[in-house]
């Protein structure tokens, strides 16, 4: 009977040294990442979704440690969120419901002597990765400005920061913060230019169109386009710079860390990024393959990734990444 006693105040011990440890991580998270709730209530609820989110994180990065999967997971800003909503955010139009204008597909003459290995990163032609925030799905407006900037550099050893919030705001053909396509802003930007985000700020919401023709950087575009393979996408990014793309993610993919992601992936593109690279790390056994790799840019901040960027794995068309490629060319 002693023992049984003894045996249960041990449990209830552990119990509380638990619930001590989830306490101090819980509330070490919440200060990392700003997070306020507004009753105790909702906090409880997050709470809950953060444990499970904990419990997964756990698991998932006890197989990497085994090598038994390329890429690791973090509790980062998503960690609070339940599974079901992690799974169900989408910045992208449905290519059915979209106003894509008309252009073509365009390929690059094949050839064998691109570079083996691409990093845009280190032209001094990349801006660091913005954070789009929770409230506003406008991926698309990110990854637009994102490859219009760095291929802006790419040409004039200049590298401005432009306006995400004038293509929110203003891009009729787009839906703001519900989402969008990159090709169909690539061509309100031949059409209209696009300002410095200094004088047209993001606000992380819709609002009133404040657009200023003035204060426009006009772009003498020669073709935007999209592009049919990942082969084709490795030239035009080896030649020409980076490219925008649209994924199908799912809460793998948000909660990653680092590594070569090979996580689940959505049915169709929901979100949008921009490639800005590619690579391929040898394997470590001789009877393994060499893993090809892309290098993404994403909207959620430095926070996410390898510091706002990561990799992907290339020419198996991961996450359909191949199905909405699409950027743009112009003379300066």
């Amino acid at each position: 009977m002693h023992f049984e006693k003894y045996l249960l105040a041990l449990s209830a011990i552990a119990i509380c040294a638990s619930a001590s440890r989830f306490d101090r991580e819980w509330n070490s998270w919440k200060s990392k990442y700003g997070k306020k709730y507004v009753s105790p209530s909702k906090e409880l609820y997050r709470r809950k979704a953060w444990e499970a989110t904990w419990e997964k994180v756990q698991k998932h990065n006890q197989l990497a440690d085994q090598g038994l999967t390329s890429y690791r997971m973090a509790m980062n800003h998503f960690a609070d969120l339940t599974t079901e909503e992690r799974n169900s955010k989408n910045c992208l139009l449905s290519k059915g419901t979209s106003q894509t204008p008309k252009i073509n597909s365009y390929s690059h003459a094949q050839s064998s002597t691109i570079p083996d290995e691409v990093d845009w990163r280190k032209s001094n032609c990349m801006s660091p990765p913005r954070d789009q925030g929770d409230f506003c799905g406008s991926c698309w407006a990110f990854a637009t400005v994102g490859v219009i900037e760095s291929r802006y550099c790419i040409k004039t050893n200049k590298l401005l920061k432009l306006s995400e919030q004038q293509l929110v705001d203003c891009d009729e053909h787009d839906d703001g913060c519900c989402g969008g396509l990159p090709v169909q802003a690539l061509d309100y930007v031949a059409q209209n230019g696009v300002m410095m985000r200094k004088d047209y700020e993001y606000s992380e919401k819709k609002a009133t169109c404040e657009y200023e023709p003035e204060k426009a950087i006009m772009l003498n575009v020669t073709k935007y386009y999209m592009l049919p393979s990942e082969e084709n996408m490795a030239a035009a990014v080896a030649f020409e710079g980076p490219l925008t793309v649209g994924i199908g993610v799912t809460e793998d993919f948000m909660l990653y860390n680092g590594g070569i992601f090979e996580g689940s992936c959505a049915e169709e593109p929901n979100h949008a990024i921009v490639i800005v690279g590619y690579g391929t790390e040898p394997a470590e056994d001789e009877d393994e393959e060499d893993t090809d790799y892309w290098i993404i840019k994403n909207s959620w901040g430095e926070k996410w990734g390898e510091k706002g960027f990561g990799r992907m794995k290339r020419n198996i068309d991961q996450c359909q990444i191949s199905n909405m490629v699409a950027t743009i060319d112009f003379t300066v």
